[in-house]
């Protein structure tokens, strides 16, 4: 289990210096930017037997996003949930591999875009247009897909040569 909270933490700080140091508005938006906490909670999902734990770690990365990074209450945590049970759902359609996890962090991600998107729409607070959403869903694409494909291997080489094992 050290080695997924690992990679939780070291997600969740690229998230950090990357919003830090990579220039980015809704009107510039860059190639090389996702949101790596996210990936990293669909490429730790099916490693988990006692989903309670995966729930608990999803709630306190919702919080600290939501602190960090939005400046709301509860948005992250209700938006993790929703990606989660998503990911429960195309485990069973689906098989975990490289092409497939791929498609599952391309689908989380667009999701959390559009929840986020909806909810601001919703609110009229800070909407943007749907040219400005669909920006910024094809531009986190290309690091979606890297991020994704490089942190699945690593894991998945390291965890299953050291340990072979769920996490119970």
């Amino acid at each position: 289990m050290i080695i997924i909270i690992i990679y939780l933490i070291l997600s969740f700080l690229l998230d950090i210096i990357v919003s830090l140091y990579t220039p980015a508005s809704i009107t510039s938006i860059n190639y090389f930017i996702t949101i790596y906490s996210v990936i990293s909670l669909v490429i730790t999902y099916h490693y988990f037997e006692n989903y309670k734990k995966y729930y608990i770690i999803l709630i306190i990365i919702g919080i600290l996003f939501d602190v960090l990074f939005t400046n709301t209450f509860i948005l992250n945590i209700f938006i993790f949930i929703i990606i989660s049970l998503i990911l429960k759902n195309l485990d069973y359609i689906i098989p975990n591999n490289v092409f497939t996890i791929n498609i599952k962090s391309l689908i989380s991600i667009y999701t959390y875009h559009i929840i986020t998107y909806l909810l601001l729409l919703i609110t009229h607070y800070q909407a943007y247009p749907i040219s400005i959403l669909l920006s910024v869903l094809t531009k986190s694409t290309i690091m979606t897909i890297i991020y994704t494909t490089i942190s699945y291997l690593l894991i998945k080489k390291i965890y299953w040569h050291n340990f072979d094992r769920k996490i119970k």
